[in-house]
């Protein structure tokens, strides 16, 4: 039967026709992969950098707070306090800035009994497990002890620190002693504040001369170790709250000298379902973050979802197969009129600077070209010159022959003339039988004569018309920048008057504005 015949046809066609759907929307699909993950790139950068700053900033904060410490005055707390209150204020994400002072254990009877009387009557040297509960390794009977003396902002759920041995403090043990050993700062790694909260330290040692203060005023001592304490929720960054970043799931651990690497903070994203799990890809990037006292180790991932490739394309695969068939008609059609577009763009453009009858520059294009030859003498000095040529007895050849001879003639003229010119030279038709030449760079006078004696030699050359052979000849008048002028119509002019000399002379001759005829 005839549907028989017509079968296979078309089911080679209903596969073509699935294949050509099937890689469109791969091809569609794969572009908006890339871009998705060009834009994940680009979102670890810029969440990367602001964590960055943040450490950076840290950095420069603990290197000043160091510094002021070694210059204030050895129980200026309210300096010190001053100072903080500015740090704190201007990097919000610094949570408080401490200090402890070094205490030889002779002195710490005398060093409590000075400060309850001068400082806080409930002052008391303490250890960490005293507040805690906490056990650390008792290693033994030290000569000195750093006791927390300065904190801003003083909260009152961190009162209890004050007076607290800091090397009593389990995970600040190591940290400590690479802070003494190295003039750089150290970090600690991740614990949970006492006040609630993960954080870490950034510490160093501060050492002054020492100084012959009696022990009761002495506040701050010799050594100090500065302190600058980080909470882990203001390291992250603000941006990651906005709604473009809310599928990027990202962690960052502290790698510590001596300690394994601790989380400081992390974020999970929303769970993709199952099919997107197993039908979309997972970005993945690991990176480190270089600061030479707090490197890190992030780690961002980003779910791919359907909803994130099929807003725009549901209506795209929908109308896929017309588009199968139209958008090459309309790119070649599109193609076609601009092809059509830009030959007519030519054509006005052209039409535009150069003379319809000769096909040289007109008056407009040789304006912009007199411009150059004058900035270029402005800028570098150099001469240039202007020729005014009309052609003799023209108006003769229009009566005699006709309008028609009258335009080969002018079409043979305007060629031989500018045959006769160098490539940086300009042939203008001027109007009529006139015509103006620019040569913007000239040796001399001399150099001008040469150029207009070949276009005489030129002109008078037989010309092959429809009514025969032609002679004629041409009267050239020349002008010298900055000699004749200075602008346009000033070395027209001049241009202009040695020309009617030059017919004033007899004709088929050159003259120069201010020199005799030739």
């Amino acid at each position: 039967m005839p549907r028989h015949r017509f079968r296979p046809t078309l089911l080679i066609l209903l596969t073509a026709w699935l294949g050509a759907v099937a890689i469109a929307a791969h091809t569609l699909v794969s572009a908006q992969l890339q871009r998705w993950e060009s834009r994940f790139e680009a979102d670890v950068r810029l969440l990367m950098g602001d964590v960055r700053l943040k450490l950076d900033t840290n950095e420069a904060v603990l290197a000043g707070f160091s510094a002021f410490l070694q210059a204030v005055d050895r129980s200026d707390t309210a300096a010190t306090v001053r100072y903080a209150a500015a740090a704190t204020a201007a990097y919000p994400h610094i949570y408080m800035l401490e200090v402890a002072r070094k205490l030889a254990a002779g002195d710490e009877a005398v060093f409590q009994s000075s400060l309850r009387a001068h400082w806080r009557a409930d002052f008391t040297l303490k250890n960490f497990a005293e507040i805690t509960g906490r056990s650390a390794p008792d290693d033994g009977r030290k000569s000195a002890t750093w006791p927390i003396l300065f904190m801003h902002p003083a909260l009152p759920e961190a009162e209890a620190i004050y007076g607290l041995r800091l090397e009593t403090v389990d995970y600040l043990a190591r940290t400590m002693a690479l802070a003494q050993r190295d003039i750089k700062a150290v970090v600690s790694p991740v614990f949970r504040m006492y006040e609630g909260g993960n954080a870490y330290i950034l510490l160093r040692e501060v050492r002054r001369p020492a100084g012959k203060a009696p022990a009761a005023a002495d506040f701050f001592g010799d050594s100090m170790m500065a302190l600058l304490l980080i909470k882990a929720e203001d390291l992250i960054p603000a941006r990651s709250r906005e709604a473009g970043y809310a599928h990027i799931g990202f962690s960052a651990d502290v790698i510590s000298p001596g300690n394994p690497e601790t989380l400081l903070f992390e974020q999970a994203a929303p769970e993709a379902d199952r099919l997107e799990r197993l039908t979309l890809p997972r970005f993945s990037r690991q990176l480190a973050i270089d600061n030479a006292s707090q490197p890190m180790l992030m780690r961002f991932s980003r779910q791919m979802r359907w909803d994130d490739l099929l807003q725009p394309e549901k209506i795209m695969i929908a109308v896929l197969g017309i588009a199968l068939l139209a958008v090459p008609w309309v790119k070649v059609r599109h193609y076609l009129s601009l092809d059509r577009a830009e030959v007519e763009q030519e054509r006005s453009a052209y039409l535009a600077t150069h003379d319809l009858l000769t096909g040289l520059p007109n008056r407009f294009l040789f304006a912009d070209r007199f411009a150059q030859a004058l900035h270029n003498w402005q800028r570098n000095g150099r001469s240039f010159a202007l020729m005014l040529v009309d052609l003799d007895h023209f108006k003769e050849i229009n009566d005699r022959h006709g309008h028609d001879v009258g335009d080969q003639v002018l079409v043979a003229c305007a060629g031989r003339m500018a045959g006769q010119l160098r490539s940086g030279d300009t042939a203008a038709r001027h109007g009529g039988d006139e015509f103006v030449i620019l040569l913007p760079e000239v040796a001399g006078p001399a150099d001008v004569d040469s150029v207009g004696r070949k276009l005489l030699a030129a002109v008078s050359e037989p010309i092959d018309t429809t009514a025969g052979e032609i002679r004629l000849s041409c009267s050239i008048g020349l002008a010298i920048c900055p000699a004749d002028g200075v602008n346009l119509d000033m070395l027209r002019k001049a241009a202009d008057s040695a020309m009617y000399r030059a017919k004033d002379a007899g004709r088929n001759a050159i003259a120069t504005y201010a020199g005799e005829t030739a």
